[in-house]
């Protein structure tokens, strides 16, 4: 089976050729398809968005498509920033814009306020059949008080993540521990009726 995935994001790509890897499972971006639209995202939930932008690019090449949504919820801040979490602070906030107004914003919290979850949808929408598939993922911590030095582009809030039960920070972990992985496995086996 041929999977588009619907994402630009070169880290979440770089996870998902990683964790997503079977015999019978072609993985292709859009890049590779010449493909450059991109859908609107006005979604309110992490599955809406997701259903909006796999069915957005499975419909426009006819390929089934995958599409991730989600972001970093911090409990002090409601939930915020949430769905917004990669448009927070404007369309031309830098990674380094939104570690640096995190911890702004978190400074005064006391260390048993400042727990947080990064949440994602994964979904593979089926053009032809009209339905998808879908998994969540999560993981429980707290909002450091200082950022680690690593970064990883496209994933800013990973430096700002502190997992206590792993004492350290989720740019740390590694290909095994992420969130994404343990979905990413619950995926493909949502997908073996396709893959055989």
């Amino acid at each position: 089976m041929k999977l588009l995935l619907g994402t630009t994001n070169p880290g979440k790509i770089a996870d998902l050729k990683k964790y997503l890897v079977h015999a019978n499972l072609e993985l292709l971006t859009l890049k590779d398809i010449g493909f450059w639209d991109e859908p609107l995202e006005i979604g309110k939930t992490y599955e809406e968005n997701a259903i909006q932008k796999a069915s957005f690019y499975a419909e426009k090449t006819e390929y089934p498509t995958l599409s991730d949504d989600g972001g970093l919820e911090i409990d002090a801040l409601d939930g915020k920033p949430g769905i917004e979490s990669k448009r927070w602070l404007g369309p031309n906030a830098t990674d380094q814009d939104r570690i640096k107004k995190v911890l702004e914003i978190m400074k005064d919290v006391p260390m048993d306020k400042r727990t947080a979850r990064f949440r994602n949808i994964i979904m593979v929408y089926f053009p032809n059949e009209r339905d998808h598939v879908q998994v969540e993922a999560r993981i429980e911590g707290i909002i450091a008080e200082a950022a680690s030095e690593k970064m990883v582009k496209g994933f800013p809030y990973r430096s700002v993540f502190f997992s206590p039960e792993k004492n350290k920070y989720y740019v740390d972990f590694n290909y095994d521990e992420f969130h994404r992985k343990k979905a990413c496995e619950e995926l493909l086996l949502k997908l073996e009726p396709w893959l055989d």
